[in-house]
């Protein structure tokens, strides 16, 4: 297999993509379906969409059929490394460099910047200059809030899918196609708006000596929706750990523990079902690779959430994110209070600390519920299908529910006329995308190069070229959440399994996404391979109270289970104690 049935072109104008980032939004491949439908009439002409609003480019500087935006071979979701730079030539006073850095940590491997000519663009720039005061000024964004609430509204208006019949289940999802333009229009706004005001903070605290201060002074802001999941998962741990029925019912196993659950009249299990019920109809969206309508969420398969709950109930007291969190913003407070004092003879860059202080907590929080309300959305559209695809399963058309999501959006209607004659068209595109998902994509994809032959491709973690740790080294990332830490080493490649952490162990995983969330809180610490100040891995680290430390390249190859690490989530380093 040389190319996949999603492939997109190159575009000869934004001529660079790269997984950096990407793997964070998509660390497996995309489904047929999922790109199709979710991605190409959704998510992709939002975001070009909120280029546009943001004030980077105008309509006819781009495309979106082939899509100049995003880009995917073999199933695997690209940044376009390209546009992010047109908006560091044309926003005043950034770079196309410091667009790297922000958006893509250190990483290596990211093509040196090519000037075009159209690159620079005065009228653009004024615009930028507009957007950029906005975003340093403004203490609320009314298009966000709304597609959040969109986003809301639509779970709660879902109909029974039981009810509803094949065709009107595919109206359904693709109904959804549309809602996530709306509010990814506005989450794309978010994210190039999100950097910023970290990056005044940073460059103050630079500025003054006092750079490591950074990072503590934007911890706990509060109202990171992707957080919230941990504490509502803490709660519930809390509850199996004060209760020797739910305890024992956990010691039995998590594959048939919430019927066994259901069988019991008992107040702990009563007690213990509503709170779980409560949890999924907030955060059941969440899953492994959740931006793909394929991947299955907490809502679809329990076990998901319920194994992060089994490492979770054996965390210590000490560990509660409530109190870190409380801890942390009032140690926030003191501290800006202090850094606002050194600079108070300096009314520019008094005001400059101030208004990178207020935008970054305020664009944290759009972020997270940007990404929550998109999510949200293509969870609406997983829901339906999946329903679909069970249907599938009992008429012998599939085996698996997932398999209808190897259909392409445009073969819908036709599948729904007569869904046998797909049967092998579907079995073919599913064995072959077990196979991609266990491929390692190219980190970039440029125009000069092409994008090499999928037959090509290394497998995922086969011999690994990166070079061993050795006792004493130190490892250099980019500081994310505060804390000083030494623990075991733990390298965790998908959230689902993960049934070895101890509490006092450190997660050194690939990257995450909000899926990983409550694992956050089942360790002591987290290194991640790729990242910046604004990832996720670095916003919720700050908001529960771990230490963490990003962009550590190859974290995951160099740095053996079981070696003992001390993290330091203030300056950024990671280093080797013991093997």
């Amino acid at each position: 297999m040389d190319r996949w049935i999603t492939d997109t072109e190159i575009s000869s104008r934004f001529p660079y993509y790269t997984r950096a980032n990407a793997d964070e939004v998509g660390p497996d491949p995309f489904s047929p379906l999922g790109w199709s439908l979710g991605w190409m009439k959704g998510c992709i002409p939002g975001v070009a969409e909120g280029f546009v609003q943001f004030g980077v480019l105008d309509h006819d500087e781009f495309a979106l059929d082939p899509p100049e935006v995003f880009g995917n071979w073999g199933g695997y979701f690209y940044n376009q490394l390209s546009l992010p730079r047109l908006m560091g030539c044309r926003m005043p006073g950034a770079t196309p460099a410091a667009i790297d850095l922000a958006y893509f940590g250190d990483h290596p491997g990211v093509p040196v910047y090519q000037p075009h000519p159209d690159d620079e663009n005065e009228a653009q720039s004024a615009k930028l200059a507009t957007k950029m005061a906005w975003v340093m000024s403004t203490d609320r964004f009314e298009a966000m809030d709304a597609g959040a609430a969109l986003a809301r509204r639509t779970v709660a208006e879902r109909p029974n899918l039981a009810s509803l019949s094949d065709a009107e289940l595919v109206a359904r999802g693709r109904a959804m196609a549309p809602l996530i333009y709306d509010v990814w229009t506005s989450y794309c706004e978010v994210c190039l708006g999100a950097s910023l005001g970290p990056g005044a903070v940073q460059a103050v605290c630079a500025a003054i000596g006092r750079g490591e201060d950074a990072v503590k002074v934007m911890a706990a802001v509060g109202n990171i929706e992707s957080a919230e999941a941990s504490f509502a998962m803490w709660d519930l741990s809390r509850l199996v750990k004060a209760s020797p029925e739910l305890t024992d019912a956990f010691d039995q196993g998590i594959g048939d523990l919430l019927d066994r659950l259901t069988q019991s009249s008992s107040p702990d299990a009563v007690g213990f079902l509503a709170a779980w019920q409560a949890m999924l109809a907030e955060h059941g969206h969440r899953g492994p690779n959740e931006w793909d309508m394929r991947a299955h969420s907490w809502t679809t398969k329990p076990t998901l959430a319920l194994s992060m709950l089994e490492r979770l109930r054996f965390q210590t007291e000490d560990r509660s994110p409530h109190v870190a969190r409380a801890a942390a913003a009032q140690q926030r407070k003191v501290l800006a209070a202090e850094l606002l004092g050194l600079v108070a003879d300096d009314p520019e860059t008094s005001g400059m600390l101030q208004a990178g202080l207020s935008s970054a907590a305020l664009f944290y929080s759009l972020r997270e519920r940007g990404k929550g309300a998109c999510i949200r959305v293509i969870h609406e559209a997983k829901l339906a299908f999946m329903e679909l695809g069970r249907r599938m399963v009992q008429r012998d058309v599939t085996i698996d529910p997932q398999q209808v999501f190897m259909l392409l959006d445009d073969e819908l209607d036709a599948f729904l006329a007569d869904p046998e004659s797909f049967a092998g068209t579907i079995r073919e595109r599913d064995q072959s995308f077990r196979q991609l998902s266990e491929l390692e994509p190219p980190y970039i994809v440029a125009l000069e190069d092409g994008v090499p032959p999928i037959s090509t491709w290394a497998r995922r973690n086969a011999g690994a070229t990166a070079t061993p740790v050795s006792v004493g080294d130190v490892l250099q990332g980019a500081p994310a959440a505060q804390g000083v830490v030494t623990g075991t080493a733990r390298v965790i490649l998908d959230p689902a399994d993960a049934p070895n952490l101890e509490p006092t162990d450190i997660m050194i995983a690939p990257t995450t996404d909000p899926s990983w969330t409550p694992l956050f809180l089942s360790v002591a610490g987290v290194v991640v391979n790729v990242g910046a100040i604004a990832s996720h891995a670095a916003i919720v680290s700050r908001e529960v109270g771990v230490p963490c430390v990003v962009s550590v390249v190859d974290a995951t190859q160099r740095i053996p289970d079981g070696a003992t690490i001390t993290v330091d989530g203030s300056t950024g380093t990671v280093t080797i104690v013991s093997l």
